[in-house]
């Protein structure tokens, strides 16, 4: 009887556990590269959260580390959109090389080096133009 009723409170226990989970569906959609580039590039976007910790007296590592983090999970997601105009090989290459930088930069803030974040910070910025050149409308 005791092992009968423990059967069931584990059966229950699990069911529970997995009605409350959330399966992958068509909703969970990666966002659009305008919604990327708002948070990355908006107001109070990543970009502007680094250049601000990074012109501190001191760099403010738990910003720098947090925002690079994100810049590396959402510019990883571009190369998965089609550009808005453009030759679609020419945005792989240029999404997955700023994929590769945003990386790297998430990579240095988590070692604390200051100079490779601000040299690679640096990277990022100048490739906004090539990018927007060919491929913003």
């Amino acid at each position: 009887m005791l092992r009968l009723a423990a059967a069931l409170f584990g059966g229950c226990l699990v069911a529970i556990v997995l009605s409350g989970s959330t399966p992958a569906t068509a909703d969970d959609k990666t966002p659009t590269n305008e919604e990327i580039m708002k948070k990355l590039h908006g107001k109070n976007g990543s970009h502007k959260q680094i250049d601000k910790a990074l012109k501190e007296g001191t760099p403010d590592w738990d910003t720098i580390a947090k925002h690079a983090k994100i810049y590396a999970d959402l510019s990883a997601l571009l190369q998965k959109n089609k550009p808005e105009k453009g030759d679609a090989g020419s945005w792989q290459k240029l999404s997955q090389a700023y994929a590769k930088e945003a990386k790297a930069l998430s990579d240095a803030a988590a070692k604390k080096d200051t100079e490779q974040v601000k040299e690679v910070f640096g990277k990022l910025k100048e490739s906004c133009d090539t990018c927007h050149e060919n491929h913003r409308p």
